[in-house]
Order: C-alpha cells, then structure tokens, then sequence
C-alpha cells in the first residue's frame, strides 16, 4: 500500500493505468478509514476521508480522496497530506463485505506496506459505500485475489464481457418461407367405445 503515488490522468480524476493495467469498476461516494499500529502510543496512524471515488482493476485498489484528515503520533515519514491511496492485489488479505444493519455496506481487508509507499506497518482498509456498489467491488476484489493465489502473479489484462447487441432487422427475406406453426391437415379422429357393464 502506497499514499500519494497515484498519477493521475491530466485534467481528470482517474489513475493512469498501468502497463497491462485495466479499471474494471469505479464508484464515487466511498469513505475511506485505514488504521495502522498496534495501540502504543506513537505507533499509530490512522487516515479517513468522508467522500472520494474507489476504483478497482486486474492489478490494484485506488482511492481517490475528495479531502483527507490525518491522525499521526510522532512519525514525520508519514505526509500530512493525502491525496490518493493505493495497494495492489498482492498485498490484501482477509477481504471481507460486511453489511451493518444501520451503516453503508463496506469492504475490509488487511493490506501489507510495500517499500516506500509511507506506512510502515500493516493497517486495516475499509471502504464504506454510501451510494452502493460494495458487494460488485469485493466480488472483483476476490476474484482477482483468488487468480493471484492460484497462479502466483498479477492477472494478465482482464476485460469485461461485451454487451449483447440484438441482430439488426432487415426488411424481410421472402426467400426462406418458414412452414406454419400450424399442421396442415386435421389430426386422425378417434373413436371412443363406451363399454357396458
């Protein structure tokens, strides 16, 4: 997991993707919480945004904060300001959709630190989805979790299916007749002979 190392596409609020990098999901109205350290004081590091966009493709997770705020005792590596979190595929584990009975649907996990990304710990990832959407981001977060275990590297380039589009309608073709859904002759007539007792 990585802060502030997101490019961003110039004039928007996308990613730049990756080498074979594709987005597959993206959704807008994503709190973000992500809490590092083990409770010792100075130890702790604890990020959380109200509002920004989360996006998900074969390679990694990227949020995209709308603001931040920051919470750090005493660790000046840390930047004070965030403006775009990052962990890749490799680095979760234990994803989880959890559906609370009075919050927003949310996404955990537990990301690994990755050299010079600005935490030095584990932390705890979670990403409440006020506008819907979590169970679409954690199925592909799961899929793309389980190719990586099976195979042991990052997904090639992974593309959604294309949509169905119906055959274009002509005018009509009189040169294939269709027979009739109907038979042509009367079905055989059957008697019925009553039996006396």
């Amino acid at each position: 997991m990585a802060l502030n190392a997101v490019m961003l596409e110039l004039g928007t609020r996308h990613p730049v993707p990756l080498p074979d990098e594709n987005f597959l999901y993206h959704n807008s109205g994503v709190k973000l919480e992500l809490k590092s350290g083990d409770g010792y004081p100075g130890d702790a590091i604890s990020f959380t945004s109200s509002s920004g966009t989360a996006f998900i493709s074969n390679q990694r997770i990227v949020y995209l904060p709308v603001t931040t705020t920051h919470e750090n005792s005493m660790d000046n590596s840390v930047p004070s300001v965030v403006n775009s979190f990052t962990v890749p595929h490799t680095n979760l584990k234990d994803i989880r959709f959890v559906s609370p009975i009075f919050n927003s649907n949310r996404f955990e996990a537990i990301v690994t630190p990755v050299d010079g990304g600005n935490i030095p710990s584990h932390a705890k990832l979670m990403l409440s989805f006020k506008e819907g959407g979590c169970f679409d981001f954690t199925t592909i977060a799961r899929k793309m979790s389980e190719r990586i275990q099976e195979t042991g590297t990052i997904p090639p380039f992974e593309e959604a299916l294309p949509a169905y589009d119906a055959p274009v309608q002509g005018p009509p073709d009189h040169s294939q007749d269709v027979p009739p859904a109907y038979p042509d002759e009367a079905p055989p007539v059957y008697e019925h002979h009553a039996t006396g007792r």
